[in-house]
């Protein structure tokens, strides 16, 4: 039977503009594997939003499964920010193969 290794994924909406600034922080919390795609819109807090190209550069999700202690590195490090910079972040628990490579 195939192994299975328990890790966390990482999913993070932020504005466009901070997508580079959120990759650092992980790279500097230890989370060297990740992935950061565009949004098409959605609805939250402040209402409907949507990426229309004009004016701001939108929205994008940063997603990453890597281990509970880089996980919660990364909190620590983007923690303050989270109200400031409307950075909603969820984390879940789940299972991959390769255990090795997260």
């Amino acid at each position: 039977m195939v192994e299975l290794a328990n890790r966390k994924r990482l999913e993070i909406i932020c504005d466009v503009e901070l997508a580079e600034w959120l990759a650092d922080e992980a790279e500097a919390a230890g989370i060297t594997h990740f992935t950061i795609v565009p949004t098409l819109g959605g609805r939250g807090l402040h209402g409907r939003w949507h990426n229309d190209g004009i004016g701001g550069g939108g929205k994008c999700m940063f997603i990453s499964v890597t281990s509970a202690e880089r996980a919660t590195k990364l909190i620590d490090r983007i923690g303050p920010m989270l109200t400031d910079y409307r950075i909603v972040m969820d984390i879940s628990d789940v299972q991959v193969l390769r255990g090795d490579r997260f």
